[in-house]
């Protein structure tokens, strides 16, 4: 996200609340700014412009911008009554000063639900380079179209909204109500002074974008709305469902068969084991494949089930974070404020605190009747690695505070200790390996000591002018070893420092991806003098955990693109050897998983790549694949294909496709349908 440059000629829209206002959304359960949810690829800067981890309930403060990309959402709580939800490919930057709000627009859209209007000695502000609006309690939405040109649409209550040239002095001023939208605009021409002007117009239905309507609830609202324009044809509503219906002659041989139509909720989670995790009024529950309610919409966030139907529902509060764990019928299995996640048929819970003590960590494994299986000391970062395999990895460290030198006048001492990596498996047993990071510091550390003692030994006053003591930076796994290959790297440090290592704990090679300066067409030119933190990876769901690398191979996003890189392509890449004979391919999404085609986009088309990088396929829109069959879609109708990029089935009209855990979806209007693999 780029910062954002002040234009000199700035226009002030002032808009203010005339009504005051029913909730017309969910409203926010925090008390400070945070992430309160995101969906897909959302990234995080601070105010010195440093890229911050994401996570849901991350707290946000001034300074920071938040960015969207395709088919990526953001919601954002600003406090108790104040919610506001990024579109995809949009981009904005939060500024507060006491009591006063500021929300810059880079770019894209902007929905806005404030529940309660604001005190007197409150303000709101949403913004462009050179538009505000000024909110005191309202629900709409702010589309930024060009520079000089914003959009406001408002759905319930009425604002006065003002345009001022701070250059010329001109203005223009209207007042706005629900159900209608303004168009503000300040046009310059070459030597002439601007005009500023505002057009209004009704809203009908079809205006609403569809990350607002997920959002609210219309006909609660009772918002009126302009009549939609008659099409030609004089089509009805019901005619594309009609047309969803595969051909008869392919009827005999479906691959798929829709199993849900739904339109009542806001937002979808990952489906497995019969479960899948919905939205509606602003929180979350849980429905299985009849669309029967077996978790209540009582919370804030979730984790998508593992490949079982387990899965855990959150929610923060005044008091903490609490997690529970529910079975695919809904049953509780846990309930508590320690971590949980839900992975292999099992669930691993995150212990810290008391009784453990201040900065310890225990990884406890159960299986889903409670039992407990292991539990094991942990380091004071750990965090949960769930199963792949049958196997989930853990990190522990063990200091015996001997610092070797320390005290003999060579100038140079270095740490030692234990570090070591465990292999845990369904039934509690587990496997003990040396870290290999930590093994090769200590033999570079000891030949740094014994250099330091030989200069001391033979220089005229018995020091050594190699001085300073070494620790060892860790570097824990970020998710368990599959197909060969575990990647290695760290959170708690300003560097981009990864380590991809082998299941029989070896080194294949190690860079700084901060380092990676974006190009093109190859990808990124390394440099050790370029460092970027908005450099970030991709992560891929299974089994009910995240995974940084597929076997060898990762995703960076450097600069605006994705990066598909493979470690096996320059084994015993150091530090100071990295370049980018490890790119594969670059595309503006790439997403791994589990198949053998991988989804990626190339400006406004969807395909896949294999996993040596080479294109396959593209389509208008495409979906990932799922057990070797996937969704395209080509001429506005969705077709189920297989690994050979073959159509085997017609799911008629759609206005886009997408894979939601294990089932297909086909999108028409306002209702998703939902199609599973025949058994």
């Amino acid at each position: 996200m780029q910062r954002m440059m002040r234009n000199r000629r700035t226009v002030t829209l002032l808009m203010a609340v005339m009504l005051l206002l029913t909730a017309c959304g969910p409203s926010a359960s925090a008390a400070a700014m945070s992430l309160a949810k995101a969906e897909g690829t959302v990234g995080i800067a601070d105010g010195d412009g440093k890229s911050v981890p994401v996570s849901e309930d991350r707290s946000l403060y001034s300074g920071y911008q938040v960015g969207t990309e395709a088919k990526s959402h953001a919601w954002i709580s600003l406090d108790d009554v104040k919610l506001v939800k990024m579109d995809e490919e949009s981009a904005i930057e939060l500024r507060k000063e006491n009591r006063n709000l500021e929300i810059f627009v880079n770019s894209g859209q902007l929905f806005f639900n404030i529940t309660e209007p604001l005190e007197e000695d409150e303000t709101l502000d949403i913004r462009t380079s050179t538009m505000t609006v000024g909110i005191r309690g309202t629900c709409g939405w702010v589309s930024v179209l060009e520079e000089g040109h914003m959009q406001v649409c408002v759905l319930e209550g009425k604002v006065h909204c003002e345009v001022t040239d701070s250059v010329s002095g001109q203005s223009a001023e209207a007042e706005v109500s629900a159900g209608e939208r303004a168009d503000l605009y300040i046009r310059s021409e070459e030597g002439e002074d601007a005009a500023c002007e505002i057009v209004k117009s009704k809203i009908s239905r079809s205006d609403i974008p569809d990350f607002v309507l997920e959002e609210v609830d219309l006909e609660a609202l009772g918002t009126e709305l302009a009549e939609e324009p008659e099409e030609a044809g004089g089509e009805t509503a019901e005619e594309p469902q009609e047309t969803a219906e595969a051909p008869e002659e392919e009827a005999a041989g479906e691959t798929v068969e829709e199993i849900l139509a739904l339109s009542e909720y806001e937002s979808f989670g990952s489906a497995r084991g019969g479960v899948m995790p919905v939205k509606k009024d602003g929180l979350w529950g849980a429905v299985n494949y009849r669309n029967e309610v077996i978790v209540p919409f009582e919370y804030s966030n979730f984790q998508a089930p593992d490949d079982s139907g387990n899965f855990v529902m959150g929610d923060t509060t005044e008091e903490g974070r609490f997690y529970t764990l529910f079975d695919p019928q809904g049953n509780i299995l846990y309930e508590g404020d320690q971590q949980v996640r839900a992975s292999g048929g099992m669930y691993i819970v995150l212990r810290e605190g008391d009784p453990l003590g201040e900065g310890q960590r225990e990884i406890a494994y159960h299986r889903t009747d409670g039992t407990l299986v292991q539990a094991l000391s942990a380091h004071p970062w750990a965090f949960i690695n769930g199963f792949y395999d049958g196997v989930s990895q853990v990190y522990r460290a063990e200091y015996d505070d001997v610092l070797v030198g320390q005290g003999e006048g060579v100038g140079y001492s270095y740490s030692t200790g234990s570090y070591q990596i465990g292999e845990v498996d369904a039934a509690g047993n587990i496997e003990w390996h040396e870290d290999p990071l930590y093994t090769r510091y200590l033999e570079r550390a000891e030949e740094e000591y014994q250099s330091a003692v030989e200069e001391a030994a033979g220089g005229e006053d018995d020091f050594a002018n190699v001085g300073g003591m070494d620790s060892y930076y860790t570097r824990l796994p970020l998710s368990t070893v599959n197909h060969g290959y575990y990647v290695a790297g760290t959170f708690e440090y300003d560097a981009g420092w990864i380590s991809m290592c082998t299941d029989t704990y070896e080194i294949l090679g190690e860079c700084d991806f901060y380092s990676a300066e974006p190009d093109a067409e190859k990808g990124f030119v390394y440099s050790e003098d370029y460092f970027e933190e908005q450099n970030s990876l991709r992560s891929f769901y299974h089994d009910g955990a995240y995974f940084y690398n597929y076997g060898s191979n990762m995703v960076w996003t450097v600069g605006e693109r994705d990066v598909l890189v493979d470690f096996a392509l320059h084994p015993g890449m150091t530090f100071e050897t990295a370049d980018n004979r490890i790119v594969k391919a670059v595309y503006d999404q790439i997403s791994m998983n589990d198949e053998n085609y991988w989804l990626v986009k190339d400006g406004e088309r969807w395909g896949y790549i294999d996993h040596d990088g080479q294109e396959a396929a593209m389509f208008e829109d495409a979906a990932a694949f799922y057990q070797g069959y996937a969704l395209v879609r080509e001429e506005g109708t969705a077709y189920l294909i297989d690994e050979t990029f073959e159509k085997v089935q017609n799911l008629g009209e759609a206005d886009s496709v997408s894979t939601i855990g294990e089932l297909f979806v086909v999108t028409r209007g306002d209702t998703k349908y939902f199609y599973r693999l025949v058994q």
